[in-house]
C-alpha cells in the first residue's frame, strides 16, 4: 500500500533526551483546508526519532532513556527502546498486548548505586492519568487509582547498565501522547442503518504508512468496545485498503475484492458511503471520494460521493444552534430568535391549564412531546392541533423524566420495590405500547434520569448502585426485545455532591449539574482526555438543556437563561420552569 505525498522537507533538528524531535510530513492533528496546492494526504506532524544507549550511562540515564524511546513512534516495533533492555527481557517485552499508560512519571532514586554495584532499582514516583487500550479508547484514571508503581530493576553486563524488569506497557507523557497520538473520529451506521454513531478514539502515529491510510484501516477494524454491541461495520468481513491517493481532485480508495459484495445491497452500500466519507472528513472535508475495487471502477458504475450526500446520517440529528423549547406559565413554547415572543407549540402541550412537567420533544419520524403528569407514567401528545395526552408507560413505581430516541421510541425508568432497596425497570414506549428492556447494571441500582443521546445508541444515567450518585454511559443493543448493556462510569460518587441533571450537547459531549457546597455546571467528552470550555456557573440554575453549539437553562427564579459563551443571557425574567431541545 502506498500514499501519493510531496514531502515538505526536513525544517530542523533538536535533541529531547533520548529523541530526536524532527518536524516533517505526513499525518495531520486535523486538516481545516487544502495548503498551498499540496496534497491534502500529506500534512505537517513532529517525528520522534529514538537514539540507543549512550555508553557509561547511569542507571537513571538507562530509564529516562527508554521511557523517551517507548515515544519514539518513528519505531513502530520499538527495535531502539529494546536495546535498553537486557537479552532475556527483550525476549519476553510486548508492550503492544498492554495498555499504554499516561502518567506525569518520575525517575528520582534517592541515592545513585555503588561504583561497584550490579543491580539496581529506579522507583518510579507520580501519577497515572489515563490508559489507552489497543482499540484506541482513552480512559482516564480514576482519583482514587492506585499510583504504587513497581521499580524498573537493572543489572550490569559487560559494565554497561541495562534493565532487567521493565514494564509491561508503553509509559508515555502528556507531550508524548500529543506527538505519538491524534485523536480520531470514527463513523458506524446503528443497527438499524438509519444513522452513524460517533466513536472516539486515539489513533498512533505511524509515519511509513501515514495518517489516511491508518485512519481507513482503523475504521476497518471496526468499532471500539462497548459500542460495538449497539452499531455495525458497513464495510464486509475482511475488506482490506490497497491504495489511497488523490487523483484529478478526488481521493481514490482502492479496496479489495471482499468490497463488491456491497453492490448486491443498495442500503448497506450507501450506509458504508456515509460511514467512510464522514470519517474521512478528519482528512480533508471538501474533496470528493472515490472508491474502486482491486483498481477497477466499482460494480454497476463509478462510486464517488462526500460528505455533504449524507446529512440524514448525521450523529447530532440537530442543526447547529436549533431554537429551543421552554415550558412558560405551564404552557410548552417555542422561543424566538429575535425580539418577538415565543409562540405555543400545537397541540395539548401548547394549550393552558395542562399540567405537566419534564417534558421531552421528538420532531422525527413525527412531532410529539412526553412528559410526566399528575397521573402516573409517561404521557404523550402530538405537536397537532387538537391533539390529546395519551399515556404511553404506566408503571407502579416513580418514574424517571421521559427521553426520546430518534426512532420515535420514548424511554423511562422505573423504581421497583420499597424506598430502601435499590432497584429500577426500563421501559420503552412504542406507539403508545410499554415495553420493558433488560438492563442488568441498572436492575439493582436507582435511577434518576435516563437520557438518550441523538444518535439513538448512546445513554447518560444519573443511577446510585449503592455508594452515591454518579454518572454512568451505556449502549442501547436493538436486537430482539432490545437491551440496555456496557454500562460505564463517566463520573464517580462523591460524598455530599447530588447530580441536577444531564444533557446531551451532541454525540459525544455531556453536561452535569451538580450541587456540593456550591453548584456547577461541568462539560464532559464521553471519550475522555478533553477540557472542553466549560460555562461560568449561575448558582440560581436548577436545570439544563443542550444543543450542538447551544445551552439553555432554567433557574430558581423563573427565568430562561442563554450561555452566549461568555455570559448567562435572561431573555425571559419569570415564568420559566423547565427548557427543553429536541432529543438529548
Amino acid at each position: 500500500m502506498s500514499t501519493r505525498r510531496y514531502l515538505a522537507g526536513l525544517v530542523a533538528l533538536g535533541a529531547l533526551s533520548a529523541c530526536t524531535i524532527v518536524p516533517s510530513s505526513g499525518n495531520p492533528t486535523t486538516v481545516e483546508k487544502e495548503d498551498g496546492g499540496s496534497d491534502p494526504l500529506s500534512q505537517p506532524y513532529v517525528r520522534v526519532i529514538a537514539t540507543a544507549p549512550k555508553p557509561d550511562a547511569t542507571p537513571v540515564e538507562i530509564v529516562q532513556g527508554f521511557q523517551a524511546a517507548m515515544a519514539g513512534f518513528d519505531d513502530t516495533s520499538r527495535a531502539i527502546a529494546r536495546t535498553y533492555l537486557t537479552p532475556e527481557t527483550q525476549a519476553t517485552w510486548n508492550p503492544a498486548k498492554a495498555n499504554t499508560i499516561i502518567c506525569d512519571c518520575k525517575f528520582t532514586p534517592a541515592e545513585m548505586p555503588d561504583q561497584d554495584a550490579t543491580e539496581y532499582a529506579v522507583p518510579i514516583t507520580g501519577k497515572q492519568i489515563a490508559t489507552i487500550d489497543p482499540e484506541g479508547r482513552y480512559l482516564p484514571a480514576a482519583d482514587s487509582e492506585n499510583n504504587a508503581w513497581d521499580p524498573i530493576s537493572l543489572v550490569k553486563l559487560n559494565g554497561q547498565w541495562r534493565i532487567s524488569a521493565a514494564p509491561a506497557a508503553l509509559l508515555l507523557r502528556p507531550d508524548d501522547l500529543s506527538r505519538a497520538y491524534r485523536t480520531v473520529t470514527l463513523y458506524y451506521p446503528d443497527l438499524a442503518g438509519q444513522g452513524l454513531v460517533s466513536d472516539r478514539v486515539r489513533l498512533a502515529i505511524d509515519p511509513v504508512r501515514g495518517f489516511p491510510e491508518s485512519l481507513i484501516e482503523r475504521l476497518l477494524l471496526g468499532p471500539s468496545k462497548p459500542l460495538s454491541e449497539g452499531v455495525r461495520n458497513a464495510f464486509p468481513p475482511g475488506t482490506e485498503l490497497r491504495d489511497i491517493r488523490v487523483e484529478d481532485n478526488a481521493v481514490v480508495m482502492d479496496f479489495s475484492a471482499q468490497l463488491a459484495e456491497l453492490a448486491a445491497s443498495p442500503e448497506s452500500l450507501r450506509a458504508m458511503k456515509a460511514q467512510l466519507a464522514w470519517t474521512f472528513t478528519a482528512v480533508a472535508p471538501q474533496m470528493p471520494i472515490v472508491v474502486t475495487i482491486n483498481g477497477e471502477p466499482f460494480p454497476g458504475g463509478t462510486l464517488r460521493f462526500q460528505r455533504g450526500d449524507f446529512g440524514e446520517f448525521d450523529p447530532s440529528v440537530l442543526a447547529k444552534e436549533p431554537p429551543g423549547y421552554y415550558v412558560l406559565d405551564g404552557t410548552l413554547v417555542k422561543e424566538s430568535k429575535s425580539n418577538e415572543p415565543p409562540t405555543q407549540v400545537l397541540g395539548a402541550a401548547g394549550e393552558p391549564n395542562q399540567a405537566f412537567d419534564h417534558p421531552a420533544m421528538a420532531e422525527l419520524p413525527a412531532g410529539r412531546v412526553a412528559a410526566l403528569r399528575p397521573e402516573p407514567g409517561i404521557w404523550v401528545a402530538d405537536l397537532a392541533e387538537g391533539s390529546q395526552w395519551q399515556r404511553w408507560i404506566s408503571g407502579q413505581g416513580k418514574l424517571t423524566p421521559p427521553s426520546w430516541d430518534r426512532y420515535g421510541e420514548v424511554w423511562s425508568v422505573e423504581k421497583t420495590g420499597p424506598d430502601d432497596v435499590l432497584g429500577s425497570r426500563v421501559w420503552r414506549g412504542v406507539n403508545g405500547q410499554a415495553i420493558p428492556v433488560t438492563a442488568p447494571a441498572l436492575e439493582t441500582a436507582n435511577v434518576k434520569a435516563f437520557r438518550v443521546a441523538r444518535d439513538g445508541v448512546r445513554v447518560a444515567v444519573i443511577a446510585d448502585h449503592g455508594g452515591g450518585e454518579q454518572v454512568d454511559i451505556g449502549i442501547i443493543v436493538r436486537m430482539g426485545d432490545y437491551r440496555v448493556g456496557g454500562l460505564e462510569t463517566l463520573i464517580p460518587p462523591e460524598p455530599g455532591r447530588t447530580i441536577l441533571d444531564i444533557a446531551w450537547q451532541d454525540d459525544g459531549t455531556v453536561l452535569v449539574l451538580t450541587k456540593a457546597k456550591q453548584q456547577s455546571l461541568l462539560v464532559y467528552s464521553i471519550s475522555g482526555g478533553d477540557a472542553p470550555d466549560t460555562p461560568t456557573m449561575d448558582n440560581r440554575i436548577n436545570s439544563v438543556t443542550a444543543a450542538p453549539g447551544a445551552i439553555l437553562a432554567a433557574d430558581e427564579n423563573g427565568a430562561l437563561r442563554r450561555w452566549d459563551g461568555t455570559r448567562w443571557n435572561a431573555p425571559v425574567k419569570s415564568g420559566v420552569t423547565y427548557v427543553l431541545y429536541p432529543l438529548g
